[in-house]
């Protein structure tokens, strides 16, 4: 396995992906040449399916021992996470490539009937199709594919035959060799390498909330984000079913939703996704996350975009739920609880609990409700006991802060209840479309101060495009010789360096802000190990 060492070149500082898209970094990555396939079977797929040579590369080493994973790429810590044949790393690019951006890596082995398939294969060209559907999804809030690779191994195996010549011939002996592929695997290198998945992030908060109220406290700037998410989530799939993109997800779940190390919120998994550029509906058999799919995709009937809207609103409502205080679970154990299906053994689906929906979301409105009634009612001039609040409330804030923000919240939760409802309706034609949605949960971004509206889903609100048009960062002189990183917006961090140490480190832009840094030496594309808040440093499984 191919670990970071002191060896290894130095990485680049992360790039707030807001930076990340408008700068084009991505195309800093190119592949050279060495130990390329040359074979017209392995090349001809990667052409159908629009990759440049630049962006994906077929390694060929003449029949001898093939790369371990994440090799050519340099493993940081430890592994983002595994789901049966696919593993994600944490990675920098190969040494000896100039662009050094940290990335994360997926690794994917390629498999047809339990055997690697064979370069023309339909699987090879199905994964390729994954890949291809990355290269033209350009925004903030969706992961950006950088590059690819595949890498194989084929075995050799003599068989000796015999054959009769011909009348009055002796037996003529011959060997055959027979090839066949050892081992196929499929990387994607994408940006950012995330922190953690949607699902590990509410749980989270969860668990903060039931330990202690200072855990909660500590905890705090998780909720304030998550209500950010579903704005950003909803610009997101928007982006997606635009009319110039024209992609269906297909398994959006809180485990295709990663935290980045800025706290936003990505898509990712485009393995189900797929274009219907010939066709908003479609039919059939489709692969599919049962817990979240859609009615339309469970009974194999007509269906467009708005699946993706169903999915979209069942992660919604366990973010709501999460932010009245209990766990994602407790959606999936109260919708079985009033369907009488408790102790029935199976997967839940959410498909199957649509006749009481409206009963939990009537459930969640109370419970809303409830806590808005329990606020403390004392004058704000008298001091009121930290105890009497609620665990999730930060106990630096002034009484009216605390008052106004837990009211405006719930309050907030209770406006967009109803817009999840429609988001889950049974029928298809009932549900709003994804562009819709913005201006249904935009109020939420304006309930906390930290982190605010987010640049990229106000203009793409207003204008229609996927992200704001910025400039890349500069540096600047400030006096004395030394010089500042500015960047163009105010939430993200500053990189700035030190007139006493000569060193660049980042320093918060807001009480709230997510990162804390240690020092690095010499410039700014030198390596600042950004530290995730409240996580261990090699970050949850994704």
């Amino acid at each position: 396995m191919s670990t970071d060492s002191a060896g290894s070149q130095a990485s680049q500082a992360m790039l707030h992906m807001l930076d990340y898209v408008a700068t084009h970094d991505y195309d800093h990555f190119e592949w050279d040449d060495h130990g390329r396939e040359e074979s017209e079977a392995w090349l001809r797929p990667v052409q159908d399916a629009g990759l440049s040579p630049k962006k994906h590369k077929v390694f060929n080493h003449a029949n001898k021992e093939y790369l371990k994973p994440p090799q050519p790429f340099v493993q940081i810590g430890a592994e983002l996470g595994e789901s049966g044949s696919t593993v994600v790393y944490r990675v920098n690019p190969p040494d000896g490539q100039g662009y050094r951006r940290p990335l994360a890596l997926k690794v994917i082995l390629c498999k047809e009937n339990t055997r690697p398939p064979g370069p023309d294969s339909n699987v090879r060209k199905l994964a390729l199709q994954e890949v291809q559907n990355m290269v033209a999804v350009r925004h903030p809030h969706i992961v950006v594919y950088v590059a690819s690779f595949e890498d194989y191994c084929i075995s050799n195996r003599q068989v000796r035959q015999r054959r009769v010549a011909g009348a009055g011939a002796g037996r003529a002996i011959f060997k055959r060799v027979d090839q066949q592929i050892k081992r196929h695997i499929l990387g994607i290198a994408m940006y950012p390498p995330a922190e953690c998945n949607l699902r590990t992030f509410m749980l989270d908060i969860a668990n903060a909330t039931a330990h202690s109220p200072h855990t909660a406290e500590e905890e705090f700037w998780m909720v304030q984000y998550l209500h950010t998410y579903f704005g950003c989530l909803a610009q997101a799939v928007s982006y997606l079913h635009k009319s110039t993109v024209r992609i269906r997800h297909k398994d959006i779940k809180p485990e295709n939703v990663v935290i980045d190390g800025f706290g936003f919120p990505l898509l990712t998994d485009f393995g189900l996704s797929k274009h219907f550029e010939t066709g908003q509906h479609s039919q059939g058999p489709t692969a599919k996350t049962l817990k979240y799919a859609d009615p339309e995709a469970m009974q194999e009937t007509q269906r467009d975009e708005r699946s993706d809207v169903f999915s979209l609103g069942c992660v919604f409502l366990e973010m709501v739920t999460v932010l009245l205080g209990k766990p994602p679970s407790y959606a999936e154990e109260q919708l079985e609880r009033m369907a009488g299906t408790a102790d029935q053994v199976g997967e839940f689906k959410y498909t199957d609990a649509l006749d009481n929906l409206q009963e939990y979301i009537d459930h969640l409105e109370e419970m809303a409700e409830h806590q808005l009634d329990a606020l403390p009612s004392s004058s704000p001039d008298k001091p009121t006991p930290s105890a009497n609040y609620p665990p999730s409330m930060p106990q630096s804030l002034s009484f009216k802060a605390r008052q106004r923000e837990k009211e405006a919240s719930l309050s907030g939760v209770i406006q967009i209840l109803r817009h999840i409802r429609r988001m889950m309706d049974h029928d298809y034609h009932m549900r709003p479309y994804a562009s819709d949605l913005y201006p249904l949960f935009r109020h939420l971004y304006d309930i906390y101060e930290t982190p605010g509206r987010c640049d990229n889903c106000e203009e793409q609100m207003l204008t229609g495009r996927s992200r704001p048009p910025t400039r890349a960062p500069t540096m600047t002189h400030v006096g004395n010789g030394k010089q500042q990183l500015q960047r163009t917006r105010s939430n993200s961090p500053t990189l700035a360096k030190s007139p006493t140490s000569g060193s660049f480190a980042v320093r918060r832009v807001r009480a709230n802000s997510l990162y804390v840094a240690k020092q690095a030496s010499h410039s700014p594309t030198d390596v600042v190990d950004m530290v995730y808040p409240h996580v261990p440093h090699n970050g949850h499984k994704v």
